[in-house]
C-alpha cells in the first residue's frame, strides 16, 4: 500500500523527536522534493507519496539525525530576509539573526545619511553574498562591494547575485585589503567569532560541516574585529559620517565596544550595542566623525 504523506512525516518526527533534533526537518525536505509550499502538503497529508520520493526522504532524515548533515546543505538553499539563497558547504548557512543586522544597517543608513542616497556600502567576509545581495536588493541606489578570502565562497556568492538580480562588486583578499584606497561610507561585517573554547562545544551539524574558515574568530574571538576596526580609516570616504555594523557572538557586545571607542575615542558620534529578538547582544553599531588624516 502506498505511504501517505502524512504516515511519512510522522515517521520522521517521530526519528528526529527521538535524536533531539528540529522535528520540522520532515515537512521542509518533503516540500523541496515535491517543489510545494508548506500550505500545498499540509492541504493534502493524504495525499500518496512516490516510492521514490519516501526513500529521498528517508534517506535525508537519517543522514541529518544520524550524522548530522545540515538539511540547507542537502536540498542545497536557506532562506534570508524572504529569499532563498545558494548555500553549499564552501559558506556558511545564513542565520536569522543576521537579517536583523541587514534592518539595522538600513535603519542607520537613513538616519546618518538622509541627504545621501547613493551610498558606497562594503560587505566583509561576505561567505554566501546573503548580506550584500540583500543590501543590494533593498537598497538599488547603493553601490555594494562584497569581500572574501574563499574564491569558492565568491563563486556562491555570485551565483546568488546572479540569480537575484543584485549588483555587487566583488573581490576576493584578506578582509580590508582589497578595498585599500577606495572610499566608502558604510561597511557591514559578520566576520567570525567563535572562540576556541566555543569551537569545542559547537553543535555537530556546525563542527562537522560549516567551514572553520568562516567560524574561528581567534582565542577570544575577536581577531578580526580587531583588524577591521584598526584599517577603517584606510577606506574612508568624503561624506562627515562612517557607519561600521557588526554582527557579534552572545557575550561580545562590550568588547566589540571597546575596540571601536579605543580606536576612536574623539570621534564617535554614536556607538550602540543592539540585541537579537532572543535578547542576546548581535550587533555593534558605530557612526564615526570622520578624523582628519
Amino acid at each position: 500500500m502506498t505511504e501517505k504523506r502524512y504516515e511519512l512525516l510522522n515517521w520522521a518526527s517521530a526519528l528526529l523527536k527521538a535524536h533531539h533534533r528540529d522535528t520540522n526537518i520532515g515537512e521542509i525536505l518533503l516540500c523541496e522534493r515535491l517543489q510545494i509550499s508548506r500550505t500545498a502538503l499540509l492541504a493534502g497529508l493524504r495525499e500518496p507519496v512516490s516510492d521514490q520520493d519516501a526513500s529521498w526522504v528517508r534517506e535525508c532524515v537519517s543522514d541529518h539525525v544520524y550524522h548530522g548533515t545540515p538539511v540547507q546543505y542537502m536540498i542545497g538553499s536557506a532562506p534570508f530576509y524572504g529569499r532563498s539563497f545558494k548555500v553549499t558547504p564552501d559558506v556558511l548557512i545564513p542565520r536569522q539573526e543576521t537579517e536583523e543586522l541587514v534592518w539595522r544597517v538600513g535603519q542607520w543608513a537613513d538616519r546618518y545619511f538622509s541627504n545621501q542616497k547613493q551610498l558606497a556600502v562594503c560587505d566583509i567576509g561576505t561567505g554566501s553574498g546573503a548580506i550584500a545581495v540583500t543590501l543590494a536588493l533593498e537598497h538599488p541606489e547603493w553601490h555594494v562591494t562584497a569581500v572574501d578570502v574563499s574564491a569558492k565562497a565568491l563563486d556562491v556568492a555570485r551565483q546568488n547575485a546572479a540569480l537575484l538580480g543584485a549588483k555587487v562588486n566583488f573581490r576576493q583578499g584578506d578582509l580590508l585589503e582589497p578595498l585599500n584606497g577606495e572610499s566608502f561610507d558604510l561597511l557591514v561585517s559578520n566576520p567570525p567569532y567563535i572562540t576556541s573554547q566555543e569551537m569545542d562545544r559547537l553543535d555537530d551539524t556546525v563542527s562537522h560541516f560549516e567551514p572553520h574558515l568562516a567560524l574561528f574568530g581567534g582565542e577570544d574571538g575577536l581577531d578580526f574585529y580587531r583588524r577591521i576596526i584598526n584599517d577603517l580609516p584606510l577606506i574612508f570616504g568624503q561624506s562627515p559620517y562612517f557607519i561600521a555594523a557588526f554582527e557579534i557572538g552572545a557575550y561580545q557586545g562590550k568588547a566589540v565596544k571597546e575596540l571601536i571607542h579605543s580606536a576612536f575615542p574623539h570621534h564617535i558620534e554614536s556607538l550602540s550595542i543592539e540585541k537579537d529578538i532572543a535578547g542576546y547582544d548581535r550587533n555593534v553599531l558605530a557612526v564615526l566623525r570622520k578624523p582628519a588624516l
